[in-house]
Formats: structure tokens, sequence, C-alpha cells
């Protein structure tokens, strides 16, 4: 593999790990968000906690498709790596 190849390899696969710890952030930042206001609001508790991991997966879910269709829109018409002169 040529070493040019490499070097965007490996930053594609940096800004991915990057991309992918924020989308898990941000869907526990929003789980924890729900259960505050599930708790302000008098839910009961275990409920409250049972609801957790499913409001993270479908916050993750919604990131992802998201980011997707924002990608896929975005550089529909581009190639991957771009010729050098």
């Amino acid at each position: 593999m040529p070493f040019a190849t490499r070097n965007l390899n490996a930053f594609n696969a940096r800004g991915l790990r990057q991309m992918l710890a924020g989308m898990v952030l941000l869907s526990m930042a929003v789980g924890l968000v729900a259960i505050g206001a599930s708790l302000a609001l008098a839910v009961p508790t275990w409920i409250a906690l049972a609801a957790y991991p499913v409001v993270c997966s479908v916050t993750l879910l919604i990131t992802a498709a998201l980011w997707n269709l924002r990608t896929s829109a975005v550089g529909s018409n581009q190639p991957l790596a771009r010729s050098q002169a």
C-alpha cells in the first residue's frame, strides 16, 4: 500500500473514532436529560431507569442515520481521494 494511501486511511479512521465517540456521548447526554425530566415529573424510578437505554439507543440510531444522510448527500459526486499533481 502506498505511503499516501496509508496516511489517508489512518486519518479517516481517527476521524471515524472521534465521530463515533461524539455520537455515543451525545446519546448518553440525551438519556440523562430524559431521566432527569422523568424524575422531575414524578415518574417511578424503575420506569426512568428502564427508559434510559431505550432513549440512548433511539438517539444513537437517529444521529447515525442523520450523519449517513448528510455524508451521502455532500460527497456523492466527489471521489474518496483527490489525485495529486
